[in-house]
């Protein structure tokens, strides 16, 4: 049997997630709360936000007064899952990650802050996203249609440019990927 380790405790990587009611991060071998950030990974996260504008207006409307909240916001919407996937590596942010956020689909700043996931270095899209979750269920494709309110036809053609575009034939390696995207 395979054991992972999360990024941060074993590596140099850092890892954030939200853990109701508050973000934390996995650094140096330690799970600590959020406000205990070092100065430099803060920096590298102001840095991040400073370089989109859209990304900075957003923060600034939620939390007018308080960088530090800014912070931390950014930080949960783009790293808000525990996963297997280091969120700074070498002092370098990457670029989000998926987490099954309660404000998706409801958020004035979705796809701002938060961004979908990447495979194959192309971003997949929120129907992708559904479709993946919902194959690595039991469900028959008839079901699975219906549920995407999709026709027949239409949902097996979706199915095959999802299939191609992850490069993949089967809903077992459509299992894996999603559960290393965190989809899952």
């Amino acid at each position: 049997m395979e054991t992972k380790m999360y990024p941060g405790m074993t590596c140099n990587g850092i890892e954030f997630f939200f853990q109701d009611p508050e973000m934390k991060i996995i650094q140096h071998g330690h799970v600590k709360p959020f406000d205990e950030i070092s100065y430099q990974t803060s920096q590298i996260i102001k840095e991040a936000i400073e370089a989109s504008i859209e990304t900075n207006a957003a923060l600034v409307e939620m939390h007018p007064f308080s960088e530090t909240k800014r912070i931390e916001q950014f930080v949960k919407c783009r790293f808000g899952g525990l996963d297997f996937q280091a969120d700074i590596i070498d002092g370098e942010l990457q670029d989000g990650e998926y987490w099954a956020c309660p404000f998706h689909g409801s958020c004035k700043h979705e796809g701002t802050l938060c961004k979908l996931p990447k495979f194959n270095n192309q971003r997949l899209t929120k129907d992708e996203i559904k479709l993946m979750q919902l194959s690595t269920s039991d469900k028959t494709n008839d079901v699975i249609a219906e549920e995407s309110a999709m026709a027949l036809g239409t949902f097996h053609q979706f199915k095959k440019n999802l299939h191609k575009k992850l490069g993949v034939q089967t809903k077992q390696e459509i299992t894996k990927i999603s559960f290393f995207l965190n989809l899952i």
